[in-house]
């Protein structure tokens, strides 16, 4: 009889694993709990902002950033 096919492998367990591993690292890295990616995200002024009470027409709205705890909007240039 030919076995082949049944039970897991180990070569399945490992690859599984590694894509756990994979899967949580980028809920990590989305949910903003690495502190390296949130802040550079949230920075205005590492995006060229700069965080104003209201944005200029030719300037868009970036929410979310270090100028929240100012009250204030990250103003960002369009070009």
């Amino acid at each position: 009889m030919d076995s082949r096919g049944q039970g897991l492998t180990l070569e399945t367990i490992v690859i599984a694993a590694l894509v756990v591993i994979v899967l949580v690292v980028l809920v990590l890295v989305f949910s903003g709990n690495i502190g390296i990616f949130s802040s550079s995200v949230s920075d205005c002024q590492a995006r060229s902002g700069e965080c104003k009470p209201i944005c200029a027409a030719n300037e868009a709205t970036m929410g979310s950033t270090s100028c929240s705890k100012e009250s204030k909007v990250c103003c960002i240039p369009i070009t």
